[in-house]
C-alpha cells in the first residue's frame, strides 16, 4: 500500500478567527474510486501547524491526507494511476484554496469537496504574515510531502537501497543526521547477517535447490529488518543523547528516513523462526554492535553516547527506556508501541497483502524538503516500482 500526505503554506483559521486544533478533518473530495463508489474518498482535508516567523506563535496550516493505495501483484495494474489521479484532484484544490483570497473553505472548490463539521465556517488568512514557501527559491511548489509505504518484509532490504540512492547523505540535504544513520544501516545489518548466513556458503553451481533458497530468504529478511531496527534504535538513542547534553526534547521524528508504524516486536514475530532465534540468541552481541561500533559515530564524525537508561514518557505513567526499546526489537518480548517512543501516528499492524507480509513505514525524507508537483509525481512513480520489484524478489 502506498498512500501521502502534502503539507501547503496557507494558513486558516475557524469562523470566528481562531487557531484551530490540528489533525482536525475540514473537508473531504467528493470523488470517490469508480470501482469502490461507497468507500473512502480519495483525499481529506486536515489541518496542521506551523511556526509564525519572529516567534510570533503558530497557526493552523493545510494538509491533504489519502486514501492508501495497493500497488503490487493485482494492484501493480491500477494502484500507481490511482495514486496519480489523486495527486492531480489535489492539485486543483490546492490552487482553488490560493485564488480564494480571504474565502471559506466551504465557497472555495463548490463541487469538489465536501466540507465536515469542523471546517463549517474555516476562513483563508493569507495576510496573517506566514511565510509562504511555493515559488521561492529551493522551494519548488512548497509541497512538504510524507510518503507511508507498505513493503514486503522478505524485499525489504531491496528498498532501502533504492532509497539509499535516493536520499544520498550530501552537503545542504534535508535531514542530514537521519540520512547518516541510512547509510549506516546497511553496514550493520551486512555485518550481523555475515554471522549468520554467510556470503560464502552460496552454491557454487548456482543451483536453486530448496534449501539453498530457503536460506536466501532468512538472509534477505535479517538484511532488511535490521536496517529497519537499526533506524528506530538509532533515532531514539541520538534523541537521547542530544537531550542528556542539554538539547531540546523535540522532533524525534526526524531522527530517522524511515519510521515505522508497526511495533518493532510485531514485525519480529512475522520473520522466519530461525532468523527470530538467531536474533534472540545474539541479543547482547547485536546490541553492543549497534552500540559501540555504529551508534557511536554520528553525523560528521562527533561522538555519540548511547544512554541505555535513556527515558522517553509521551503517555504519563507508561515509560519506556532505549535499551528495553532495544531488546524487545531483537528478542520479540515486551512489546512497545511506537508512539510511546516518537509520539503521535497511526500505527498498523503487519498485514499479508498479496500473500507477502507487509511492513507499514512512513518515508521522513526523500529528496528535496520543499517539491515541486512533478517531483512529488515521479515520487510516486519510482516508490510504486520499487515496492513492486520488492514484492517479486520477496516472493521468489
Amino acid at each position: 500500500m502506498i498512500g501521502y500526505e502534502i503539507e501547503i503554506s496557507l494558513p486558516v483559521t475557524d469562523a470566528a478567527g481562531a487557531k484551530i486544533p490540528g489533525d482536525a478533518k475540514l473537508a473531504e473530495t467528493t470523488a470517490r474510486h469508480p470501482a469502490v463508489p461507497t468507500g473512502k474518498p480519495l483525499f481529506r482535508v486536515v489541518s496542521d501547524s506551523r511556526s509564525l516567523p519572529g516567534g510570533r506563535g503558530k497557526y493552523s496550516n493545510l494538509e491533504f491526507v489519502t486514501k492508501p493505495w495497493s500497488v503490487v501483484g493485482d494492484g501493480y495494474t491500477s494502484g500507481p494511476a490511482a495514486l496519480l489521479d489523486t495527486l492531480r484532484r489535489i492539485r486543483t484544490v490546492r490552487d482553488a484554496f490560493y485564488q480564494a483570497g480571504a474565502g471559506t473553505l466551504a465557497g472555495s472548490t463548490h463541487a469538489l469537496l465536501t466540507v465536515l463539521t469542523a471546517g463549517n465556517g474555516a476562513r483563508f488568512a493569507p495576510g496573517n504574515g506566514y511565510t509562504e514557501h511555493a515559488g521561492t527559491p529551493g522551494n519548488g511548489d512548497g509541497l512538504f510531502v510524507h510518503y507511508s509505504v507498505g513493503v514486503p518484509l522478505g524485499g525489504m532490504a531491496t528498498f532501502f537501497d533504492r532509497l539509499r540512492s535516493a536520499a544520498p547523505l550530501r552537503e545542504g540535504v534535508y535531514l542530514p543526521e537521519a540520512r547518516h544513520r541510512l547509510q549506516q544501516a546497511h553496514a550493520f545489518a551486512e555485518e550481523a547477517a555475515e554471522r549468520f548466513v554467510r556470503r560464502d556458503t552460496a552454491d557454487p553451481a548456482g543451483r536453486r535447490d530448496h534449501a539453498f533458497s530457503a536460506q536466501a530468504k532468512r538472509r534477505r529478511e535479517v538484511v532488511g529488518y535490521l536496517q529497519l531496527l537499526f533506524m528506530q534504535v538509532t533515532a531514539f538513542a541520538d534523541h537521547a543523547d542530544e537531550v542528556e547534553n542539554g538539547g531540546r526534547d523535540t522532533g524525534i521524528k526526524n531522527r530517522t528516513v524511515v519510521l515505522s508504524r508497526s511495533r518493532l516486536a510485531d514485525v519480529y514475530g512475522r520473520l522466519d523462526p530461525l532468523v527470530q532465534t538467531y536474533l534472540r540468541n545474539n541479543q547482547d552481541d547485536l546490541v553492543t554492535l549497534l552500540a559501540d561500533e555504529y551508534h557511536e559515530t554520528g553525523f560528521e564524525g562527533e561522538d555519540m553516547t548511547f544512554y541505555e537508561k535513556a527515558v522517553r514518557e509521551i503517555v504519563t505513567g507508561q515509560p519506556v527506556k532505549l535499551l528495553a526499546y532495544t531488546k524487545a526489537a531483537f528478542t520479540g518480548q515486551g512489546s512497545i508501541s511506537q508512539q510511546r517512543v516518537f509520539g503521535g501516528m497511526r500505527e498498523i499492524a503487519p498485514h499479508v497483502e498479496e500473500e507477502a507480509v507487509m511492513i507499514p513505514f512512513e518515508i521522513r525524507t526523500f529528496g528535496r524538503a520543499m517539491k515541486t508537483w512533478a517531483e512529488v509525481e515521479a515520487d510516486l512513480t519510482d516508490l510504486c516500482g520499487w515496492v513492486q520489484s520488492s514484492y517479486e524478489l520477496g516472493m521468489a
